[in-house]
């Protein structure tokens, strides 16, 4: 192929691929060559998408999204075809079954093999295997180079593995006999793998069903229907709504003299008249609730509700964490890798919307309904993804992070979201939703029992995690071993690698043969030479 020639940079990888020849020893038997000797290098391009009459038709046309779930697999069909015109009027080539293709720019490193005659875009370089070089070994190689793959791009916001160092690619080359066994052990360790990792996300699947349904059970009731027969004497929640309503209106009423003192002003007449009312919730497709407990809204419990800023921050290098809807999880606020803001934009924010102890944070943006309470003492900021709300003392606040979390209200949350581009749970809606309240006492009971169900979760749900991890580990593992000659036994009956280039050059079985487009676009042009 034409282009910029092959860098003369040397940078080795971690076990059989390098940019340019390595100073390393090869295993027995095994020779390394330059990749560009036993395979040929072919690109991809995209017909235009100016002309419909380019697309749909009998070629599969690769992307890099169709790439992803096949990576180190094989693939067989595309979300977009081509056809022999938009392959004739572009640089487009049709690539062969067993062709060799490494995603090269945006997201880097994803390899398949061809399962039938297909066309990739320009994000992928592409290699027709010649004899003495096994397809899958090859896919498999780049598979466990990908870390590799990854530190030769180049470029912030898109990198790119550029040509001149694919065309310098080198590769440690066994004996084709040796390949085939590779790749058959590698298949049969990883479809055992495979077989393991399908089993361990069916149970994370199973945990996830299985939180949704204790959080269902507890908010409708269900989780403490026996504690319910051992306590009938409990107040109901009806007349903890009248303490929350009363309470409600004190501590705005608090606020608003706060808010008059540290401005210096004394509380205008009528002051008291601005408080508005809590709504009531909307929903009407909601479960039957035992008899001591009532249907309220958000609104209801919360005496304050605001969100953050509407507008992107300047950040800077430390500071105060600026938390999106992304950092809040029901378990906690990820700080890890929240972004900062200085102290005094922080204060700024503060006026608006200071979140403290106590207070729930609910996402409003991204991912909407997302509930926690705050229990970090570290001051923080929110985005406007994020909303704060002020609660009142009479009600359990793990109960109502509980309920918010539950199926119930998840549902509500989403009902409420609007939007297209980005999506947003806005505060007047969001106050709208129905939560159950049970007696103040049961929702203590509530917590301890929906608490202790979780936690075993929890802990079924981290040793699935560090089994997903140790097959992660021993999947590298294998692939390490593979390509440093060590995953299959040698045979010293066969036909090292460099004596298989020598007889592959001089009997002329590796030559380059040309590829199925570049035949198609010169029949095309003597067709329509003799129109």
């Amino acid at each position: 192929m034409s282009g910029r020639a092959a860098t003369t940079d040397v940078i080795p990888g971690r076990l059989a691929l390098s940019v340019g020849m390595p100073d390393r020893p090869a295993p027995p038997g095994w020779s390394w060559v330059n990749l560009d000797r036993v395979a040929t290098m072919a690109t991809g391009h995209t017909p235009s998408r100016n002309h419909p009459e380019y697309w749909g038709g009998d070629v599969p046309w690769i992307s890099v999204r169709d790439a992803r779930p096949f990576h180190g697999g094989v693939i067989h069909t595309t979300a977009e075809f081509t056809n022999p015109l938009g392959i004739e009027n572009s640089a487009a080539v049709i690539l062969p079954k067993n062709t060799v293709c490494l995603s090269r720019t945006g997201s880097i490193g994803y390899s398949i093999l061809l399962g039938r005659e297909m066309a990739t875009s320009q994000g992928f370089v592409n290699w027709i295997c010649g004899p003495a070089l096994e397809p899958a070994f090859l896919r498999d190689l780049f598979v466990a180079e990908n870390s590799f793959l990854h530190s030769i791009s180049e470029g912030v916001a898109h990198t790119t593995i550029y040509f001149p160092k694919a065309k310098a690619f080198h590769i440690c080359l066994p004996p084709v006999n040796e390949q085939r066994r590779i790749v058959a052990k590698i298949e049969e360790l990883f479809s055992d793998l495979d077989a393991g990792v399908a089993a361990l996300e069916r149970v994370r699947a199973n945990l996830k069903r299985y939180r949704a349904a204790v959080l269902k059970a507890a908010v409708e009731g269900r989780l403490t229907e026996e504690w319910r027969k051992q306590h009938p004497a409990t107040e109901p929640a009806a007349k903890l709504l009248e303490r929350i309503l009363a309470e409600r209106r004190a501590k705005w009423e608090q606020d608003q003299l706060r808010r008059f003192k540290e401005a210096g002003k004394e509380p205008p007449k009528g002051w008291k008249e601005r408080y508005k009312s809590p709504v009531g919730h909307e929903e009407t497709s909601l479960p039957e609730l035992p008899a001591s407990w009532s249907w309220t809204s958000l609104s209801v419990v919360a005496w304050q509700v605001r969100d953050g800023p509407h507008h992107s921050p300047k950040y800077s290098p430390e500071g105060i964490p600026f938390i999106t809807g992304g950092h809040v999880r029901p378990d906690g606020i990820d700080f890890t890798r929240a972004k900062f803001i200085s102290l005094a934009l922080h204060k700024e924010f503060s006026r608006r919307c200071e979140p403290a102890v106590g207070d729930l944070l609910y996402t409003k943006g991204g991912t909407t309904g997302i509930a926690h309470i705050v229990r970090d003492e570290r001051a923080f900021s929110v985005w406007v993804h994020v909303a704060v709300l002020k609660l009142a003392d009479s009600i359990n606040r793990r109960y109502l992070q509980h309920m918010l979390n539950s199926p119930l209200c998840y549902r509500q949350a989403q009902k409420y979201t609007h939007g297209v581009g980005n999506q947003d749970l806005g505060l007047t809606r969001m106050i709208k939703i129905a939560i159950s309240l049970p007696p103040l006492a049961e929702q203590a009971e509530i917590v301890a029992e929906v608490d202790r169900r979780l936690s075993v979760a929890d802990a079924a749900e981290t040793q699935v995690e560090h089994a997903l991890q140790r097959a992660a580990r021993l999947r590298q593992a294998i692939l390490k071993r593979a390509f440093e000659g060590k995953l299959v036994p040698q045979d010293p009956t066969d036909e090292p690698a460099a004596a298989l280039l020598e007889r592959v050059a001089t009997d002329g079985s590796n030559k380059r043969t040309p590829i199925g487009p570049q035949r198609r676009k010169v029949a095309l042009a003597k067709d329509r030479s003799t129109r």
